[in-house]
């Protein structure tokens, strides 16, 4: 796919360093030589110095020697008297000429008299002068010690220093005078140092305190490095010469090559330091290429999209892996070759010819080309071609990049979503409920099936829900949750399920609305809303024909019952009628007392309104009014269901045995309804126990509180039983077990417990018999007094 890039170099650090080592030793070995250099010229001149130091002092030497030797000889003629003022005249001046540092030679006697001056015309001294000071005291120290002296420095009348070369003369033992010559130390030095001598070096002469006496010139040297001292050891003084030799150039001069070395080092390190820098860079850029080739090679590899490049004229010059395993065509296949490709099938020339032009000409549209295409093996396939400009690093265009996507199962995937999606809108707008989805923030009606349409308008869908649906919309109040505030994790969730009436139509609607997450990700409200305007007309048809079916069971009940009715009606009547017919015997016989009158009244009484609460229950039993429910206590509804099931179980020999707890809370319900169920399930337990012998004819009325919201009665027989198909089937209307029954009965029963929020079921019991049991709410005053409680 790509040329594959030339192997990373072995990287050698040792290389790297050799340069920067060559360097060094280079730099270090020309330090050397240059200071070996300056070493060498340092040497040469302090050897330079020393032959002249040595020459000088020499030369100092020599001439103070000729000085004493002349002195001496002047000596040896004085202690001979060989002579005299004008030989000593002119011997001593021709001497002064010659000696430019001898001022003038005199004669004195002991005491430090001049008196002779040699030459005449010197004014170092006059005839007469007196010695003193350090003159006199070399002088005397000559003469005790009778040998020549050198006496201290001193300073002239202009202020040069200068000393006294004293001779003493004796005669015999007999000390006559001596022979000074004035020595003048700067003198000296001119005329025994040559010029070039005096120039080249910085003379200082220090005594024997070494302090500083004469100094050649004011200019001091600025360093020392080639300096040398020699002592010049006179009679009784000691002079001590200081040699410092001038620099022959600047200061700097000297480390000009030294600086020039470390420069030209610093300039080559330099240098080869950015050298290196550049090398690494772009040893650095080269791996970086090549990483970035690996790296885009792995990831044109990687790719399940093909990606093909062609020139200008339409020559393949790059495929990737990707666009080999979709076409089945290997690299060296396809790299070179001009349209047609050898992946075109022959029905689709033309389009992809077509195709492929207007792609060269810079026309493909931007959505790129969808068409068919063909593998090695013949098999067809759908892809979608994109293209775009292929730049060189010039910014010129060499040809044209092409993306190719496999969108066989993408394209079938999407004609069946919009075929599921069709099915989806079919089945929606098919339903008779109105469906319709809403924005939880905005409101905005989002879908709507064409039952909502049909109510609300075909307009409903980007609509205000709130506007569109006002007329048959639950109150916000009765939403379980405000499905502005649910969070993402509480969906979905159900927010109303209830019956609603069109305020407009008169229509009945169940509305059902939940919140759940939208495709989009927002919340949304889902409504579905079904029309039960015609239930609910069934159901108050069903209540009204109910209600006659209850009258008319009454009435049954009441008809059954009217035998013995007349029966349990005979003995009170009876009994009434013979308390007044005795009253009245003895009342005509004038035989009686008011008391027993008074108590067969009271009898008869009695009896009276026994039979008037039979007739009063039997009224009520069978009157017709609306359902009124109220606080009542179980045990009064038992007792007076309980009188009028006696009749039939003492007809029959049935014992009826209740066990009610007493601390039952009252409960509310309608006390004529619930006496029917209580008689019906009675005498349908008596009924069914009319086979066993009368020892075993025993119906239990039970109750117990269930919860704090609830009792439970419960029947019990011990009759024949239930079969397990009939326990459920025994509540359909018109299904009954007896021979001679309607199969209205339990049906009704069953209605008036689930009007009373309650529950009625049977149950078969393995002792034998069955147990049919209802649930009944308990009086709301009961439960708050519990909740004091």
């Amino acid at each position: 796919m790509f040329p594959k890039p030339p192997p990373p170099a072995p990287r050698q650090t040792w290389l790297w360093q050799a340069p920067y080592l060559a360097i060094g030793v280079f730099a270090l070995a020309m330090l050397f030589v240059t200071g070996l250099l300056q070493w060498r010229e340092l040497d040469t001149a302090r050897s330079a110095l020393e032959g002249d130091m040595h020459w000088a002092e020499r030369t100092l030497e020599g001439r103070l020697h000729a000085h004493l030797d002349f002195l001496g000889e002047l000596a040896r003629d004085q202690e001979f008297r060989q002579l005299d003022y004008e030989s000593f005249q002119v011997k001593a001046s021709r001497y002064v000429r010659e000696m430019p540092e001898i001022e003038a030679i005199i004669w004195v006697d002991t005491d430090g008299k001049v008196e002779w001056v040699a030459p005449n015309e010197s004014t170092a001294s006059f005839v007469g002068d007196q010695l003193s000071g350090k003159r006199l005291a070399a002088l005397q120290k000559a003469l005790r010690t009778r040998h020549e002296v050198v006496s201290a420095d001193y300073a002239n009348p202009v202020g040069q220093p200068e000393h006294d070369i004293v001779i003493p003369v004796q005669r015999g033992s007999a000390d006559v005078g001596a022979f000074i010559a004035m020595q003048s130390l700067d003198a000296l030095l001119r005329a025994a140092m040559p010029a070039a001598f005096m120039t080249r070096y910085h003379l200082t002469v220090v005594d024997e305190a070494n302090r500083e006496v004469y100094r050649n010139s004011s200019v001091r040297p600025t360093e020392r490095k080639i300096s040398g001292s020699f002592v010049v050891d006179l009679p009784n003084n000691r002079l001590g010469l200081d040699i410092v030799a001038y620099r022959s150039g600047t200061a700097w001069l000297p480390y000009v090559p030294a600086l020039l070395i470390v420069v030209l080092t610093l300039i080559a390190t330099i240098t080869l330091i950015q050298l290196r820098r550049h090398a690494q860079h772009r040893a650095d850029t080269e791996e970086q290429l090549r990483a970035a080739y690996a790296f885009r090679q792995a990831m044109s590899n990687s790719l399940v999209t093909g990606m093909r490049a062609i020139d200008l004229e339409g020559r393949i010059s790059f495929v990737n892996a990707a666009f080999c395993r979709m076409t089945g065509f290997a690299e060296s296949e396809l790299v070179g070759i001009k349209p047609p490709y050898p992946y075109w099938p022959p029905e689709e020339f033309d389009r992809l010819q077509h195709n492929i032009d207007t792609a060269l000409a810079g026309k493909a549209p931007a959505s790129g080309f969808e068409m068919r295409i063909m593998r090695k093996s013949g098999e067809r396939f759908d892809v979608r071609l994109y293209f775009s400009p292929l730049i060189d690093a010039s910014g010129e265009q060499i040809g044209w990049m092409a993306s190719m996507n496999d969108i066989t199962e993408p394209k079938r995937a999407r004609v069946e979503l919009e075929r599921a999606h069709e099915r989806f809108t079919t089945v929606i707008d098919g339903l008779d409920s109105a469906v319709h989805v809403a924005d939880a923030l905005t409101g905005e009606i989002l879908f709507a099936n064409r039952a909502f349409q049909n109510i609300y308008g075909f307009d409903a869908v980007g609509r205000d829900t709130a506007l569109v649906t006002a007329s048959c919309r639950p109150d916000p109040a009765a939403l379980s949750h405000d499905p502005r505030d649910l969070a993402v994790d509480m969906l979905p969730c159900e927010i109303f399920d209830g019956e609603l009436r069109h305020q407009l139509s008169g229509h009945w609607y169940h509305l059902h609305e939940r919140a759940i997450r939208w495709v989009d990700g927002r919340t949304v409200r889902v409504q579905i809303a079904a029309d039960i305007t015609d239930r609910k007309h069934i159901e108050e048809v069903n209540l009204q024909q109910q209600k006659r079916l209850e009258q008319t069971s009454r009435l049954i009940t009441m008809g059954e019952m009217a035998s013995s009715l007349a029966h349990e009606l005979n003995q009170p009547l009876s009994a009434i009628a013979n308390y007044c017919a005795g009253c009245v015997k003895r009342m005509q016989a004038g035989n009686y007392r008011f008391d027993d009158l008074l108590a067969a009244m009271q009898k008869a009484s009695e009896q009276a309104e026994r039979a008037g609460k039979i007739i009063r229950r039997m009224r009520d039993m069978v009157k017709k009014g609306e359902p009124k429910r109220q606080p009542v206590s179980l045990a009064e509804l038992v007792d007076e269901a309980r009188a009028f099931a006696d009749i039939e179980a003492r007809r029959t020999g049935t014992q009826i045995v209740v066990e009610l707890p007493e601390n039952l809370p009252q409960i509310l319900v309608d006390r004529i309804m619930i006496e029917q169920v209580l008689l019906n399930l009675i005498k349908n337990g008596i009924e069914a126990m009319h086979e066993l012998p009368a020892e075993r004819r025993i119906l239990r009325v039970q109750a117990r509180s269930q919860d704090a919201r609830t009792v439970e009665v419960a029947i019990v027989d011990q009759g024949h039983g239930l079969a397990d198909e009939d326990i459920e089937r025994i509540f359909t209307p018109f299904y009954t077990t007896k021979p001679d029954g309607m199969g209205i009965g339990l049906p009704i029963c069953r209605s008036i417990i689930e009007f009373h929020q309650g529950r009625l079921w049977a149950e078969a019991r393995r002792e034998g018999g069955s147990s049919f049991r209802f649930t009944v709410p308990v009086s709301g005053q009961d439960n708050m007094k519990d909740d004091d409680d």
